[in-house]
């Protein structure tokens, strides 16, 4: 069965065809995580989940929102311990240096307080999925100029924490980067970039994953894969991320799809 890893069907973008669109996952079928990005989005992902079949949650506040809103450990921690068979992820969460601008012009917040404040609430993310027993989803993406490196900072909290579950979803970082996380016994999460992607980072990162380590995702209602480039993002669309990674490791489309949804399993579904 096809699993978009990482998806956003509780966000706006959605608010006038969702039954469409979730029809359409159903009858693909497929299983998906809906990602929160702030208590609001957490919440609906919940509402999501209980009322479809094979649908989950994660429960998160974004990195770029932490200024927009407290992180109210206590409210995630009821969301977690009244809805335990829906809610399977802590996240999104991370570090996200692109965004500084943004919030710099919004807050006057300097870049030191910035990341300070980003990795104050990645750790309380981080004590709910332990508490928990919860994956972990990161958000990472180094800033415009490429010259900050958020990724290593990224896997320095992690091991100061002592994470064990966790996907570093929409991975946007280096081989070398990749080859850490790795390392690390984490997961790497793909999207539809990977069908347009001309570097050819990621193709080269996809070579050296190990199997039970890929999962595929949409983000969506961002990064649409070719051949949707241009539309809005949906989950059946992970069908063509399968694709892709399937011809750069000539695999059949069944067998990423089949080998990704274990990954899934085991990082969201295990207990």
């Amino acid at each position: 069965m096809l699993f978009d890893s990482h998806t956003h069907l509780n966000f706006q973008a959605y608010s006038e065809d969702l039954a469409e669109v979730i029809k359409r996952c159903q009858d693909f079928p497929m299983s998906l995580v809906n990602i929160g990005a702030a208590l609001d989005t957490s919440v609906k992902a919940i509402e999501l989940a209980k009322n479809n079949q094979n649908f989950y949650a994660s429960l998160g506040l974004h990195p770029i929102h932490v200024f927009d809103e407290d992180f109210a450990v206590d409210k995630y921690q009821a969301l977690i311990s009244d809805n335990k068979n829906k809610v399977v992820a802590m996240g999104e969460t991370g570090l996200d240096y692109y965004h500084f601008d943004e919030v710099e012009e919004k807050y006057r917040v300097s870049f030191a307080d910035y990341v300070a404040k980003q990795k104050e609430v990645f750790v309380k993310h981080i004590q709910l999925a332990k508490e928990n027993n919860l994956a972990l989803v990161v958000h990472g993406r180094n800033d415009k100029n490429n010259s900050l490196n958020c990724y290593q900072d990224i896997l320095s909290v992690l091991k100061e924490q002592q994470v064990k579950k966790a996907v570093i979803h929409c991975f946007g970082g280096s081989l070398k980067d990749a080859q850490d996380f790795i390392s690390a016994g984490f997961y790497l999460g793909f999207t539809g970039i990977i069908t347009f992607d001309k570097t050819g980072v990621l193709e080269s990162i996809v070579k050296i994953m190990p199997a039970d380590r890929i999962l595929i995702e949409t983000d969506a209602p961002y990064l649409t894969p070719q051949p949707h480039r241009g539309k809005r993002n949906e989950p059946v669309y992970t069908q063509y991320v399968a694709e892709k990674i399937a011809e750069i490791l000539n695999l059949t489309k069944e067998e990423v799809i089949e080998q990704t949804f274990e990954n899934a399993k085991n990082l969201f579904l295990s207990k």
